[in-house]
């Protein structure tokens, strides 16, 4: 049995601070409240067989947030594509027209 702080847990077993926090908001690690010098200061009680465990369950939350964040990402590049088309064939009527004109001035 260890104790760890949040950042001593997340640099060792390679996440985020945040998720750290995340997991002990909602119970999955063991933690430990303690005062020191006048602020509290969560410890977390480690275990080595809980590392697995814990690494399967952020995959899996940040799986789900980088497939949420895919689909919103493909919306707007959709939405930028059609932007794009619409641009293009503005301006490919605006040299049709320019052109034209230009045949005209040389057929003077």
């Amino acid at each position: 049995m260890n104790l760890l702080t949040l950042k001593e847990y997340a640099i060792k077993n390679k996440i985020s601070i945040f998720n750290v926090m995340k997991m002990v908001k909602s119970q999955k690690l063991k933690s430990i409240i303690k005062e020191e010098n006048g602020r509290e200061v969560i410890y977390i009680i480690s275990n080595d067989a809980d590392k697995a465990q814990i690494s399967i369950s952020v995959n899996n939350n940040e799986t789900k947030n980088n497939e949420v964040g895919l689909e919103n990402e493909i919306l707007e590049l959709k939405d930028e594509v059609s932007k794009l088309r619409k641009e293009l064939n503005r301006l490919k009527v605006i040299v049709f027209k320019m052109a034209k004109e230009d045949a005209k001035t040389l057929k003077i």
